[in-house]
């Protein structure tokens, strides 16, 4: 009878160490698809700032139509710009870029960058987005509440047509 009492013991004791394992692999898993998730989409950001500074750089040496705007910008570090600033600095690319002759030669560098920039800016954004979705969803909220994550804010800017 003792001995019943014991494997009983021992089998809830192996059951629980298992349960344990599986919860802790679990959580693994999680936390490294999280960080993967993160990561993605803060190298996209970091190309998306590089981007952005390359067009200031252009567009404040383009005489005329665009050096003026970009003057307060030349010699801040678009890394450290909050997200509204950042958005409010990629409308006035956008304006800049409109306001642009795309069929001058000179200016051919310049579309490329610009193309550049809205390629990456689509890329962090749905990067963003499944990474937003991921910490929302059970388990990743509980992970990211944890580790005290936030959703990326999105740059979802749409043409004004005229």
């Amino acid at each position: 009878m003792i001995l019943t009492e014991w494997g009983k013991i021992i089998e809830i004791s192996l059951i629980v160490i298992f349960l344990i394992g599986v919860i802790v692999v679990g959580s693994i898993f999680v936390v490294r698809s999280i960080q993967s998730s993160y990561r993605e989409v803060y190298k996209f950001q970091s190309k998306f700032d590089i981007e952005l500074r390359k067009m200031i750089n252009l567009l404040s040496k383009i005489n005329g139509n665009a050096h003026g705007r970009f003057k307060d910008y030349v010699n801040i570090v678009v890394k450290d710009l909050p997200h509204d600033d950042k958005s409010k600095l990629l409308m006035l690319i956008e304006t800049a870029y409109d306001e642009l002759d795309k069929e001058e030669e000179t200016n051919k560098y310049l579309i490329e960058t610009y193309e550049n920039l809205q390629e990456v800016r689509r890329i962090r954004d749905s990067k963003a987005i499944i990474f937003n979705h991921k910490i929302i969803m059970f388990p990743f909220n509980i992970y990211a509440g944890i580790m005290k994550l936030e959703q990326w804010d999105l740059f979802l800017h749409q043409k004004q047509e005229s």
